[in-house]
């Protein structure tokens, strides 16, 4: 209910911030509330909601650097409830990152080749096949694969973030 309250309050007068942040607060307690007699998965649901209103009062405040750190935690992990978005980013990074490496990197055979060094660059643990003794930091390969560990590292730790709070409660 309070969700399409808010989406038909658009504005940024007092009252539409008065309305976000009273379903904002109402989506916690009652999240805790649930919590509380232990109905956890209808807790969550209603936990990830006042997150994702929290985000409209962002934005109404013009707190533009949180608005867009809160919209990339719930584009990567629906803020921890929903864990597949970490998994589906993980496939969608390697393969990306693997496509990247075939078309710039000359790699043959692009299933094979390609696809092991997207993995273990994205895991941090990169070679550089085909590349001289001395690595030119310059090199494509080499700006790829360290672009790669960093979405790896944001994504592995999304992964282990939301898995723990899943599975092992707040």
């Amino acid at each position: 209910m309070w969700a399409g309250v808010c989406q038909h309050v658009s504005n940024n007068s007092p009252s539409s911030r008065l309305w976000n942040y009273a379903a904002v607060r109402a989506n916690r307690q009652l999240a805790v509330a649930l919590q509380g007699q232990g109905l956890n998965e209808e807790a969550a649901r209603f936990a990830y909601r006042a997150q994702k209103l929290q985000r409209v009062v962002l934005r109404l405040q013009r707190k533009y650097l949180q608005y867009l750190f809160s919209l990339f935690l719930d584009l990567l992990a629906g803020y921890g409830y929903r864990p597949g978005r970490s998994l589906l980013w993980y496939v969608i990074s390697i393969i990306g990152f693997a496509l990247a490496y075939y078309t710039f990197g000359r790699l043959s055979l692009f299933p094979p080749d390609a696809f092991i060094y997207s993995l273990t660059s994205f895991h941090g643990c990169g070679f550089f096949p085909g590349l001289e003794v001395t690595v030119l930091l310059h090199n494509p390969w080499v700006v790829l694969a360290a672009a790669e560990a960093v979405v790896g590292f944001s994504i592995e730790i999304s992964f282990i973030a939301t898995f723990t709070q899943r599975y092992f409660g707040k």
